[in-house]
C-alpha cells in the first residue's frame, strides 16, 4: 500500500546494499558486476548493436543477451561479463586497492572497460 503522504518509507543513511543486509563480499561483487554491465550497455547503445548481432558476437544464447540488455545481471557471472567485454573489443580491468580508513573488512575493487588498443598478439605475449 502506498504511503498516503507520498513520502519514502525508508531513507538510506549509507550504502543501500548494507541497508538491505548484504555482506561486504556480496556488496562488492554486486558493485563490480554493475560497473562492468553499465560499461557494456553504454558501448552497445553507442554502437546500436542488435540482439542478433550480440548473440553472434558474444557467442551467447539469446536469453543471456536479453538478460544483459534488461539489466538482469544476477543471472550473469562476472567472468561472463568480462568475456562479453573482450568479445566487444573492450578491455576490462579490475583494480584491487587497500581499504580506506572506514573500518570495512574487504578492499574495494574498481571495474572499468575501455577500448582495447592492444592487438591479440600483444595481449598473448603480455
Amino acid at each position: 500500500m502506498k504511503n498516503a503522504s507520498n513520502k519514502p518509507e525508508h531513507i538510506t543513511k549509507g550504502d543501500i546494499f548494507d541497508d538491505l543486509g548484504f555482506s561486504p563480499a556480496e556488496t562488492l561483487e554486486m558493485k563490480v558486476k554493475a560497473e562492468i554491465w553499465q560499461a557494456l550497455v553504454q558501448h552497445i547503445e553507442q554502437h546500436g548493436f542488435t540482439q542478433a548481432y550480440l548473440v553472434a558476437t558474444l557467442k551467447a544464447h539469446q536469453p543471456d543477451v536479453s538478460n544483459l540488455l534488461r539489466g538482469r545481471i544476477s543471472r550473469i557471472s562476472i567472468t561472463k561479463l568480462i568475456q562479453f567485454a573482450a568479445r566487444l573489443n573492450l578491455d576490462a580491468r579490475v583494480k584491487v586497492t587497500s581499504p580506506k580508513a572506514t573500518g570495512k573488512a574487504l578492499p574495494s575493487l574498481k571495474a572499468s572497460t575501455a577500448k582495447s588498443s592492444k592487438s591479440k598478439r600483444e595481449l598473448a605475449h603480455a
